[in-house]
């Protein structure tokens, strides 16, 4: 009887070394994730967000609604209307901002730039191209008025 007990004993002392080498070695690694997917929380209150990558927000279905991303040369915002379609967006970098605006065709409809020379006014044709441009050059007006042919009639003050 003596016998199997001692047998029991270092067979469990055996399983307890086991054990806790498996949990040692399964928390040498930082890089663990706890969970994979995504969660879905109703409410959330953050007093301060730090984020190291970017920000998307999502519909239910997924469609996505605002995109906003970064890098080493400036910002930017996206908004998105139905189906994903590019709606408005905002850019910085180097300087210069630009807002500009899509159709449903993702055509750009319109373009304000502004940089340390002034600002830029655009207006797009259906098929891609600036027809109209309003802006400031050596600190006047001038406007830019482009035919389907691609001429430009420049208005000077």
């Amino acid at each position: 009887m003596k016998l199997r007990l001692r047998e029991k004993l270092k067979y469990m002392f055996l399983g307890g070394l086991l054990t806790l080498a498996g949990f040692m070695l399964g928390n040498m690694n930082n890089n663990t994730e706890a969970q994979f997917g995504y969660e879905t929380i109703d409410k959330l209150t953050v007093s301060e967000l730090i984020v190291r990558k970017d920000i998307r927000v999502m519909r239910n279905d997924m469609d996505p609604r605002v995109h906003i991303s970064w890098d080493r040369n400036g910002g930017r915002v996206v908004t998105y209307g139905p189906k994903g379609v590019g709606a408005a967006s905002l850019l910085v970098a180097e300087g210069n901002g630009v807002l500009t605006t899509q159709g449903s065709k993702e055509k750009t409809g319109a373009s304000l730039m502004v940089n340390e020379g002034g600002g830029v006014l655009s207006l797009f044709a259906p098929d891609g191209n600036a027809r109209i441009l309003l802006g400031i050059a050596e600190g006047d007006g001038i406007a830019y008025i482009v035919d389907k042919s691609g001429n430009a009639r420049v208005l000077k003050p």
